[in-house]
């Protein structure tokens, strides 16, 4: 046999074999296929959507009982309503018998749905298809019935004080409307002045495209309500549960707020995702008239984590009451564990308005406010004045750059360390005798401290600061502004000197601030603070011996004069049988050592022995614009009366 006749044969062997292969699909998937694979192909189609191609399948009177448009609809929404992810089908007959007997498992939104059916199949030119009707999707489905999904909302977990009393809570709130047919000429006009939402407002929402008379239109949601509301013509009173705030502002910055399920500020964004837990998922069949017919899966909810803080909230509230009209950052934590007891920003704001519903007058007012009320101010940095001064003096104490019983000399009341400062003056307020650690703690004289900072050297002060975490992240809850003593470091002698007492570029978080004072009750060791209550939370050191313990017995013995002592900056914070230690600033704000239009910062850093009803406590405030309100005096006398409290 010649080459050609040879590449003829395989042509013609190769074009029969497609021939045959061709015929055996085509008998295959259009003569030959019996009634089981028909379906199974049929539940091929709908795991991968394509519907029209299952309508394809279905005999003639199915198809004129119900039209591919209609049948697509009704497919697809039912299908693609459940998340239907897998579809899984085993016929359990005999494949060519014309009734089919089938178990189908589909994997869902709502999990496994499983269900054993059978279906007809009848033959109509030489292939079999389908007698459909709607209990092919579900056995018990009928064609006037429904597939529902629902969604099994998972309960927000509570915060929670160090007692157990609730932060945030999921309570009942309720939602306030009208029912246009029931409302008389009256009935807006009396809304307004009850609700305090306008007449305008009201009409606004009456008016809407979807409003029938019969619609109820909510107008405003509350927390409780005044029964008089109830006398006005067409309102009607409806409840919901929502979050609940039960310290309202005085909290706010540190609890936050919910909106629309979510947590948008404080813990409720911090741990959003503990708290939220997961929804679940119920899949049903209702009937024409709505009842439930059948339950075909569901995912139970896991409900949210509540979550434990260390926080008093009668500490927190006491607090927020005394500044609620002040611009101020305060931290309180218990010094011998780190726990902090209360955490607190004013001015505040209303975290409820953002459940039940923050009207635009509402968000305007916020919003413009020149005090900036939603601004969280104990994540912020701000100069500390003289409250940076016992901590200048461990440092100084704990280096051996000085001791405690070295006089640094009278300079009176304006210093500056040589000719080479030019115009450049460090200025005091106080006259005194023996110009040591004590004494210039008790008087608090810039001058000393500025002299201690030379004497402490910048590259030592610079080591001491890093030491003490500045400029660096605290491992804290809340994210903070790093603490910070310049950008560059010490880049000149005044700058450094001027560090001493607290200015220069120093800055520092109260946080931060109520962090490295806990070394002055724990033997010159610098606890780490928390806020969340966990499975064996205790106390933890952040750093050891970050000062000495003869330093640290030097400061403590000082800043108990700083109160005791009827000269002492703190002197007016002084209660009868407690043993109170503590140091004051006020920073200066200004753009030169001439500006007299500069502002001032009072800070007031008080620590409270353990008595024998309370925890020790070391409480931090710092208050923006106190200059010509007494400095930090004006701080001095309002701790007093939160610690008042406190004690009761």
């Amino acid at each position: 046999m010649n080459g050609k006749n040879i590449v003829k044969n395989i042509a013609i062997g190769f074009a029969l074999a497609l021939a045959g292969a061709g015929a055996v699909l085509f008998y295959k998937n259009n003569i030959a296929m019996n009634p089981g694979e028909t379906l199974l192909k049929y539940m091929s189609y709908a795991e991968d959507g394509e519907y029209d191609k299952m309508y394809d399948l279905l005999d003639k009177d199915s198809q004129k009982g119900i039209s591919k448009k209609e049948f697509i609809k009704r497919n697809k929404n039912i299908y693609q309503g459940i998340g239907m992810k897998t579809l899984e089908a085993v016929v359990t007959s005999k494949k060519r018998e014309t009734t089919v007997t089938y178990r189908v498992k589909m994997r869902t939104n709502a999990g496994v749905i499983s269900y054993n059916n059978k279906t007809i199949f009848v033959k109509e030119r030489r292939r079999y298809r389908m007698e459909w009707d709607d209990s092919v999707i579900f056995p018990q489905l009928g064609a006037e019935d429904k597939v529902r999904v629902k969604t099994l909302h998972a309960k927000r977990g509570t915060i929670k004080d160090a007692s157990g009393n609730a932060l945030a809570i999921q309570g009942k709130i309720y939602s306030v409307g009208f029912v246009p047919k029931k409302m008389d000429s009256d009935s807006v006009k009396l809304a307004s002045k009850k609700l305090g939402i306008s007449k305008e407002e009201i009409q606004k929402k009456l008016e809407q495209k979807w409003v029938t008379k019969d619609s109820f239109v909510p107008l405003v949601k509350l927390k409780e309500y005044s029964s008089d509301l109830l006398d006005v013509k067409g309102i009607i009173i409806s409840t919901e549960t929502g979050r609940i705030y039960p310290l309202g502002e005085s909290a706010a910055h540190l609890v936050g707020y919910l909106q629309n399920g979510e947590g948008k500020a404080g813990l409720e964004k911090l741990y959003n995702k503990q708290l939220s837990g997961t929804d679940g998922l119920e899949i049903y069949i209702v009937d024409a008239n709505g009842q439930k017919k059948q339950l075909l899966a569901v995912k139970a909810q896991i409900d949210g984590q509540s979550l434990n803080t260390t926080i008093d909230s009668k500490l927190q509230k006491s607090i927020y009451e005394q500044y609620k009209k002040d611009k101020s950052a305060h931290v309180a934590m218990n010094p011998t564990t780190g726990e902090v007891k209360a955490l607190v920003s004013t001015p505040s704001y209303d975290a409820q308005a953002f459940i039940l519903g923050m009207t635009p007058e509402k968000w305007n007012k916020i919003n413009n406010d020149p005090r900036h009320p939603m601004q969280n101010r104990f994540k912020g940095i701000f100069a500390p004045g003289s409250s940076l001064k016992p901590i200048i003096a461990a440092i100084g104490l704990s280096q051996n750059k000085f001791s405690a019983s070295d006089d640094f000399g009278n300079s009176g009341k304006r210093w500056q360390k040589n000719k080479s400062w030019g115009g450049y003056y460090v200025t005091t307020l106080h006259d005194y005798s023996g110009h040591n650690v004590r004494n210039a703690l008790i008087y608090s004289d810039n001058i000393y401290f500025a002299k201690a900072a030379l004497k402490i050297g910048k590259d030592t002060l610079k080591d001491q600061f890093d030491n003490l975490l500045f400029g660096k992240n605290l491992d804290f809850t809340f994210g903070l502004t790093a603490s910070s003593y310049g950008n560059e470091g010490f880049t000149s002698e005044i700058q450094l000197a001027d560090s001493g007492y607290g200015q220069g570029e120093m800055m520092v978080n109260p946080v931060h601030m109520a962090t490295i004072y806990t070394a002055f009750s724990n033997k010159g060791n610098m606890l780490k603070p928390y806020l969340i209550k966990q499975k064996g939370s205790k106390k933890q050191v952040l750093k050891e011996h970050v000062f000495s313990n003869d330093a640290v017995k030097t400061v403590n013995d000082a800043m108990k004069q700083v109160i005791s002592n009827p000269n002492g900056t703190g002197h007016a914070a002084q209660i009868d049988g407690i043993d109170l230690k503590g140091k004051t600033g006020t920073a200066e704000i200004k753009q030169s050592q001439t500006d007299t239009k500069g502002t001032e910062l009072g800070w007031f850093v008080t620590i409270m022995p353990k008595t024998e009803y309370k925890e020790s406590l070391e409480l931090v405030s710092m208050t923006e614009d106190v200059k010509k309100r007494g400095g930090s005096g004006y701080v001095v006398n309002k701790t007093k009366k939160i610690l008042e409290e406190y004690l009761q």
